[in-house]
This record gives C-alpha cells, sequence and structure tokens, in this order.
C-alpha cells in the first residue's frame, strides 16, 4: 500500500474519532424519543464522549508514544466495537456507557496517529497540519453526516456506519515500522491549549445549539438539517486551504476565534427564524473554525517532543472545552425556553381572544392548543396540529400562523442568550492567544 493511502486511512481513523464529539448532534430529538429523557439528560450521549475523551487523551498520549502501531490497532478494535454497543444499545444507559468506552478507543488512536504520521510524512511539521486537518474536518462533518444518516436510516446507522469504517483504518498500519519515542515529554504549552478549550467551548454552541434550534426549535426535518449545517464545514475547508497566506499561528488563531465570536453573535440576534438567516452566521464560523483549531494545534505541537503526548494535550483541551460548553450553555438554554415558551403561550392566548375566530369557537381552540403544549412534554410544540380539523377559512389561517410565529419567535429568543455568552467565550481566547504571541517573542 502506499504511502498516500496509508495517510487517508490514518486520516480518516482520526476524523471518524474527532468527529463522534459532534455526529450524534442531530440525532438527540429521536435519541430523546426513543429513551424518553429529558434534553440535559440526553445530553450526556455527548458530554459522556467529550468528557471521557478528554480525560483519557493525556494517558493515551503516554500509551501511544512507546508503541504507536500497536496504540492505533487497539483503540481502533474498542472504538469500532464500542460503537456496534451503541448502534444496537437497548437503554440510554447503555449508550452512554458504549460512547464512554468509545472515548477510550478514540482517545487511543487519536493519539497514535500523531506518531504514525510522522513516519508516513518525513517531519514533524507536516504531520501535524495533517493531523490537525484531519480533527477539523471530522469535527466540522460531524453534524451534517450524524444528520442525513438519521433522516435516512435512523440514528443507530450512525454508529453501524463506523464500524467497517474503523477496521478499514486498521490495513493503513500493516507492515509499517514506528520508531518509538523514550526521551521525556517537556511541558505542554498552557497558552495554546487554554485557548484550544475557550474556542472550542464556544464552538459547541454551533455544533449543539445551531442544530437544535434547527430541528427541534423551527421543525427542519433532520437531514435537511444536516445540509444546512454543511455551509459550516465547507467554509472551514475553504478557509484551511488558504490559510497560511493569512499569517503566522498568533495571527490565525487570533483571527479565527473572531470569525466564531462574530458568528456566534449573529446567531445570537438573529432578525427571523428562517434557516437562511443562519447561513452567513455559518460562513463565519466555519471560517473561524478552519483557521483557530488548526492554528492553535499546530502552535501547541511546535518544537515539542514527543508529539504524541503534546497532541494528547490539545485533545484533552479540545474535548475538556466542550464539556464545558455544554455544562454551561446547556442549563442556560433550557431555562430561557421554558421562560420563553410561557411568555408565547400568554401572547398565543391574547391572540386567540383578539382573533375573528367565532367567539364559541375560542375556548376550543385555546384548549387543542393547551393539549398540544401538553403533548409536547418539554419540546417545542407544533400547534398546527391544533386546527387540523378546524375550518379552512382566513380566520383561523391567520390565527394559526400568528401562534406559530409567537412560538418561533419565543425558541429563537431562548437561544439568543447561549449564543452571545459562547461568543464571549471566544473572544476571551484572545488573551492567552495574546500571552502565548508573547512567550514566543520573548
Amino acid at each position: 500500500m502506499g504511502v498516500g493511502s496509508r495517510r487517508g486511512l490514518v486520516g480518516l481513523g482520526i476524523g471518524l474519532a474527532l468527529a463522534d464529539s459532534s455526529v450524534v448532534t442531530l440525532a438527540l430529538p429521536d435519541i430523546l424519543r426513543r429513551f424518553d429523557v429529558e434534553i440535559p439528560t440526553v445530553a450526556w450521549v455527548l458530554t459522556s464522549y467529550n468528557l471521557v475523551l478528554a480525560l483519557a487523551a493525556v494517558p493515551a498520549a503516554y500509551a501511544a508514544r512507546r508503541h504507536p502501531t500497536v496504540a492505533f490497532a487497539v483503540g481502533t478494535l474498542v472504538f469500532a466495537g464500542a460503537s456496534l454497543v451503541c448502534g444496537l444499545a437497548p437503554s440510554f444507559a447503555l449508550l452512554v456507557g458504549g460512547r464512554c468506552v468509545q472515548a477510550v478507543g478514540g482517545a487511543l488512536l487519536v493519539c497514535a496517529a500523531l506518531d504514525l504520521l510522522t513516519e508516513l510524512e518525513g517531519t514533524d511539521a507536516r504531520a501535524v497540519r495533517t493531523w490537525a486537518a484531519a480533527g477539523v474536518l471530522g469535527a466540522a462533518l460531524g453534524p451534517a453526516v450524524g444528520g442525513i444518516l438519521t433522516e435516512t436510516l435512523g440514528w443507530e446507522s450512525i454508529f453501524l456506519t463506523q464500524v467497517p469504517l474503523a477496521l478499514a483504518t486498521l490495513v493503513a498500519v500493516r507492515r509499517l515500522p514506528a520508531r518509538p519515542v523514550p526521551e521525556p515529554p517537556g511541558r505542554p504549552d498552557l497558552s495554546a491549549n487554554l485557548a484550544l478549550l475557550l474556542v472550542s467551548g464556544a464552538l459547541t454552541a454551533a455544533l449543539f445549539l445551531l442544530v437544535l434550534l434547527l430541528v427541534d426549535g423551527w421543525r427542519v426535518a433532520p437531514a435537511a438539517a444536516g445540509l444546512i449545517v454543511t455551509v459550516m464545514p465547507l467554509a472551514a475547508i475553504a478557509m484551511s486551504s488558504q490559510a497560511n497566506r493569512v499569517g503566522g499561528s498568533a495571527v490565525r488563531a487570533a483571527a479565527g476565534a473572531i470569525l466564531v465570536a462574530g458568528g456566534l453573535c449573529a446567531l445570537g440576534v438573529l432578525p427571523g427564524s428562517g434557516w437562511g438567516w443562519t447561513l452567513v452566521p455559518q460562513l463565519l464560523l466555519g471560517a473561524g473554525l478552519g483557521l483557530a483549531l488548526s492554528a492553535l494545534t499546530e502552535r501547541a505541537l511546535a518544537g515539542r517532543s514527543p508529539q504524541a503526548v503534546h497532541g494528547g494535550w490539545t485533545i484533552a483541551a479540545r474535548h475538556a472545552g466542550v464539556v464545558v460548553g455544554l455544562l454551561l450553555l446547556t442549563p442556560i438554554f433550557t431555562t430561557a425556553l421554558d421562560r420563553n415558551e410561557d411568555r408565547a403561550l400568554r401572547a398565543g392566548a391574547a391572540a386567540v381572544l383578539d382573533s375573528d375566530i367565532p367567539p364559541l369557537d375560542k375556548l376550543a381552540v385555546a384548549q387543542d392548543v393547551l393539549a398540544a403544549v401538553r403533548a409536547a412534554d418539554g419540546e417545542v410544540p407544533d400547534v398546527r396540529g391544533a386546527f387540523d380539523d378546524k375550518p379552512d377559512e382566513p380566520a383561523y389561517t391567520t390565527l394559526e400562523e400568528r401562534l406559530v410565529s409567537e412560538l418561533d419567535r419565543a425558541v429563537t429568543a431562548a437561544f439568543s442568550r447561549p449564543f452571545l455568552l459562547a461568543a464571549g467565550l471566544a473572544l476571551l481566547a484572545l488573551v492567552p492567544i495574546a500571552l502565548s504571541r508573547r512567550q514566543v517573542s520573548v
């Protein structure tokens, strides 16, 4: 097998493992309904993977530095086996448990892959660029691919598809010599890794909350939402290919953090509830993702040996940031959603009373709308069903559209504060980026 094919398969393994930090985002509504859990609970399908990956990355990196080929193979087998368990899980607890085991396997294969790429690329710098690019593409493409698979084959197919793809990457390490790196590792770049943590926490809002807004909030089908959020990875790919023209790693990292903050601010002040309003913010977010994650990863690894260990620190920082983002933003979002739904219901009641439908029908419509809200059981209600048996008359159509509009505005407003808070995390990353640049200049 040629070097290019081996490199591609190793990159596929990296992409699969890091895509899993967000690949089930668009599947969360279906998982929520399948296991009858609440939004904060179902978020643990994401949180558990990222938390264990953050905790396991550095120990896995130390294991991988001595026997990278074995570590990659073992990590891949563990990841594939746990993916099969997740795809067949009969209970929510087993699904979360499988995700934790997946993360351990993912940590091993991702950290070992950096040393393997050094053998394939010939230099540390080229290996780091390939490793970082594969990770960025995996994280960015995860929600889109997951959404399309959820809609076409069911959420279980996300995990079942990973099994043969992961096993295929084992071909890359057959008869591949890899030199162990026995020298003790130096200290990690704390500033660059802290910036990675903050930017990754901010991107959680884009990869998690945006798709929830599309699917649960605006009732977009998962496959359609998957296509809509491909704008972000496409922008990340386009920007990554031109990143070296922007400037040094510190400049690229700062520019990326500012673009991420700008995209999140734009999502926080959306003037309407249509998916078209998200396209420009997604372009900003994708460009920022393509610049910041790759630049900060390169900066954290530059001149540091062994690469696998310092790569483990960057993985730990990135996924600790995702966990911080999920734990920080989810309760704020759910509280705001409850508050804004109450406001929407009061506004809806006023709309029913002010409508032109017959007075005797107003009470019946109000009862049907309230029943739809109760049936939603914590999800965003679809009040259109309350009008299925109503006369096809302008007064009813106008009232229906007004109620839907009130709910859409309430849902959009509920997402505003978390998006703006996430933008603050991205801007906060400028502090360690500046410190890291000053340390290098000194």
